[in-house]
């Protein structure tokens, strides 16, 4: 972690600290939480990714296998004169339900033979092709008619849903991007015009005292001319940390770098008011960037089989996660000797009945 307090703005003697200058140290403490955090937090994404490998997805594998187990258990009495027709009609539900289920969320591709076998209105596959042109056109109508997007001759060829679905956000993105710039257009005043320009001059300011820092910083130690073999090394390496802020545009990895190495006071690069709009301006983007960037881990790992993210579900400080694994994988033994004790009592045909009396096919 960087050591924010060399970045902070203190009180001067005779001077209360202005409205600009609490806004850049709380800017600068933000950053600070925010980067952190994301280190943090990937950390912990990586620990989650791993002992779920560990831990939890055999668990996951061995409870789906047992309930294709019971699917099949219900095949074999599918068959037994013993069952009535009401009976046979309700062991079929449950294995078109369950089959269907693991099949679809799953990919338990073992059962599609068994769906096969009860579905009366076609195979898995037959169903899988007509949803899929299904869904393909009312994409296109969807795009063409609701959303008025055209589709060239090329387009309207394409037959697979997940292609047509990126071109109808790429399309859609086109068309709000287009008539936003048209309306703009339309809506400006020479008020906005020259508040555009104003926005123009300030970017060139922000980039201006970004690179000036990074300018400064690459005269004291580009490591070319120094030589000794061991300053050279230091200096070769504090270079890639300067250079890797200024790519990144970090306004604030460049002020700490040039405090940490140059003992420079944070006063003296910010003594002027319209430099330190500057640097709160370019300080609240990171920001956004960052909290943008924090959302991203948190709500766009992989996502768990009941709809939540890993962060979500597994997240916490080191005791909450071994709580929450050891909570998830006790629910997983428990459902999987539920079953194994299932398919002992449904194996024989008189216990099946007797589940089969209070089993409703909806």
């Amino acid at each position: 972690m960087s050591n924010t307090n060399n970045l902070i703005l203190t009180q001067q003697p005779d001077k209360n600290l202005s409205k600009l200058q609490k806004q850049f140290n709380a800017y600068v403490q933000k950053i600070d939480e925010l980067k952190l955090r994301l280190i943090t937090d990937k950390q912990q994404i990586e620990i989650i990714t791993s002992t779920i490998q560990k831990e939890v997805a055999p668990l996951e594998k061995k409870h789906l296998s047992k309930i294709a187990d019971l699917v099949f258990v219900f095949d074999k009495h599918h068959d037994d004169p013993f069952f009535k027709r009401k009976e046979k009609e309700k062991i079929a539900h449950f294995i078109l339900e369950k089959s269907v289920e693991l099949i679809e969320r799953a990919g338990v591709e073992e059962l599609i033979p068994i769906f096969n076998k009860y579905n009366e209105t076609g195979t898995y596959e037959e169903l899988s092709e007509e949803y899929e042109k299904k869904n393909v056109a009312s994409i296109k109508d969807t795009m063409r008619y609701e959303f008025g997007l055209e589709l060239s001759e090329e387009e309207l060829k394409i037959d697979n849903a997940e292609k047509l679905e990126e071109l109808f956000e790429q399309k859609l993105t086109e068309k709000q991007a287009s008539e936003e710039a048209k309306k703009t257009a339309k809506q400006k005043t020479a008020k906005q015009l020259a508040k555009e320009e104003k926005l123009k001059k300030e970017a060139n300011n922000i980039s201006k005292s970004a690179r000036s820092i990074y300018t400064d910083l690459v005269k004291m130690f580009h490591p070319d001319r120094e030589q000794d073999e061991a300053e050279r090394a230091r200096k070769t390496e504090i270079m890639k940390e300067i250079t890797a802020a200024y790519e990144k545009d970090d306004l604030f990895e460049l002020l700490r770098l040039k405090i940490a190495l140059t003992s420079t006071n944070i006063a003296s690069l910010t003594m002027a008011d319209e430099q330190l709009k500057y640097y709160n301006k370019l300080l609240k983007e990171q920001i956004n960037e960052l909290e943008a960037s924090l959302w991203e881990l948190h709500n766009q790992a992989t996502i768990t089989n009941n709809g939540s993210s890993l962060f979500q579900r597994f997240g916490g400080d080191t005791k909450t996660m071994k709580m929450k694994f050891k909570k998830t994988t006790n629910y997983l033994k428990q459902m999987i000797n539920e079953l194994d004790r299932n398919i002992d009592v449904l194996r024989f045909k008189e216990n099946m009945r007797r589940f089969l009396k209070d089993y409703y096919a909806d």
